[in-house]
């Protein structure tokens, strides 16, 4: 394999013996008839490999460059140059890339599952270790080899970018990385040690709508409040000489609101969308803290999402973090959003000192009348349905058998009920009263039985609440469950491949080819 490897490299010296018709354009190369003899670059690309090697970028620049003694080679490792993805996503002929035949590729094939299992069966697609392409971008045109190597933790992807036109290759990483760094309709994701858009996550929030939010009208109103004002309120807080920043945290009881009303917030504001899942890398919590702010700060105005505030800060990083949060970096246009389902775990520097968090939001167990209000919104829900009698007597039955309970416990109430009734037609009308309280019932006996497990240290509710916030971000029912599996496996697979991923056998890239 290193020899393939290092005849890869080598073979981009030959790609002059395959010009293309226009838009593409060879620039000269080197004559590569001795390049494989004894003591050449092969030799000692091997050699280096063979033993203990180290700076593998500089040693692909140097080699490269002496295969194109007469043209310019400018280096990058930029993460957003992607200029496959941006041939495939730029305005019609902004730019076409062909994979050279004359480079020997290195391609990995992997089989990539579906997000969700009821999308299909997923696809295969190539991992390139190693490839040449030509890039046509207007009037200019540049050979581009890509390697792909392991240093450490660390997977680099390194492109040589060959051509006559040092300024020219330049500004094509400028605009490249430029147009793959401002991504529409995603979320910005942290976890495994850097970003990553997340499109699925915003699909989730899209459906998210503050008429599907029962809560308080005052606490409904005061959160609405707060965040649309600190948006429109910058000279206000210029003109009161105070940073504009602003730090929120919802707190309660899982399953009582807190993360629809952050998709809610999400969907609502035109501005980028943050979200951390974890602040671990392989170099530790620090450097993590230290690059979520740091995007934070390029992308404000935003919303930046600490889901879980008290798993995320611990007694290692909380210092960090204070500091990124409180320090003389500007975080002006930052709106702070941390939940927690145990505000009793968290640190009081976090929860109590103004200017971190600056308003906190509990979001209790529903009141009875909050109780009644979300049969109200089930009895408006399942109002096209003709055939299912929901009289509004039942409204005050099922705020009364449902003290203690919260919205998701609620929820499941009337999901499982439905779904018992769903094999049951044309009954099922005479039975929806009935079997919606025996589902209250049998719901009131698991959260005892959880509530008596907790207490006996045997799990039950402890597990359940654990189960809930780990898929919280998930849909409904057997939708919810399929995703926060499908997510699981994508992470470990896109953990595995890394590097440039293409669609097997595709050799052109570009809108309009």
């Amino acid at each position: 394999m290193l020899k393939i490897f290092a005849a890869a490299l080598l073979a981009a010296s030959a790609a002059s013996s395959g010009v293309l018709s226009n838009p593409f354009t060879h620039p000269p190369m080197t004559d590569a008839s001795n390049l494989f003899k004894t003591g050449g670059p092969t030799d000692t690309f091997i050699n280096h490999f063979d033993q203990h090697r180290v700076a593998t970028d500089i040693y692909m620049q140097f080699h490269i460059a002496a295969l194109y003694p007469n043209q310019t080679i400018t280096i990058t490792q930029e993460r957003f140059f992607q200029p496959l993805a941006y041939a495939k996503g730029a305005p019609w002929h902004t730019l076409v890339v062909r994979e050279l035949d004359d480079v020997e590729s290195i391609k990995r094939t992997w089989y990539v599952p579906s997000m969700r299992r009821r999308d299909g069966d997923g696809v295969v697609q190539d991992q390139v270790v190693f490839a040449g392409y030509e890039i046509a971008w207007g009037f200019q045109s540049f050979i581009a080899i890509v390697g792909s190597w392991t240093e450490g933790y660390a997977s680099i992807t390194q492109w040589h970018l060959i051509g006559e036109d040092e300024q020219a290759a330049k500004q094509l990483i400028h605009d490249c990385a430029a147009f793959m760094s401002t991504v529409t309709d995603a979320v910005w994701v942290f976890e495994q040690s850097y970003w990553k858009p997340d499109f699925e996550l915003w699909k989730a929030v899209q459906k998210a709508s503050w008429n599907d939010v029962v809560l308080d009208d005052k606490l409904k109103s005061s959160i609405q409040d707060d965040y649309r004002s600190f948006f429109k309120s910058e000279e206000v807080y210029k003109h009161l000489e105070v940073p504009w920043k602003r730090g929120l945290i919802f707190l309660g009881p899982p399953g009582n609101g807190k993360t629809i009303s952050l998709k809610a917030i999400m969907k609502e504001v035109n501005v980028p969308l943050l979200y951390v899942k974890s602040f671990h890398t392989y170099q530790g919590d620090e450097l993590g803290i230290r690059a979520v702010f740091a995007q934070a700060r390029a992308f404000a105005p935003c919303v930046l999402v600490l889901e879980d505030l008290d798993s995320l800060i611990t007694d290692q990083n909380r210092a960090f973090f204070l500091n990124e949060v409180d320090g003389l970096d500007d975080n002006d246009g930052l709106l702070l959003i941390g939940s927690t389902n145990h505000v009793d775990r968290l640190d009081p520097a976090l929860s109590s000192r103004p200017s971190r968090f600056d308003r906190k939001y509990a979001f209790p167990n529903p009141s009875k009348a909050e109780r009644r209000a979300y049969a109200v919104y089930w009895q408006d829900k399942l109002a096209y349905n003709k055939d299912l009698k929901f009289p509004d007597e039942l409204l005050d039955t099922f705020a009364d058998k449902t003290s203690k309970f919260s919205f998701a416990y609620m929820k499941e109430a009337f999901i499982s009920t439905l779904l018992i009734l769903a094999g049951q037609e044309p009954t099922y009308q005479i039975h929806f009263g009935p079997t919606l309280l025996e589902q209250i019932k049998k719901l009131r006996q698991q959260m005892e039985d959880g509530e008596e497990a907790m207490m006996t240290g045997s799990g039950g509710y402890a597990g359940a609440e654990a189960a809930y916030a780990g898929m919280s971000w998930g849909r409904n029912g057997q939708e919810q469950v399929d995703e926060a599996v499908g997510e699981g496996m994508w992470g470990r697979r896109e953990e595995q491949r890394g590097g440039l991923m293409v669609p097997v056998g595709q050799k052109v890239f570009g809108r309009g080819v």
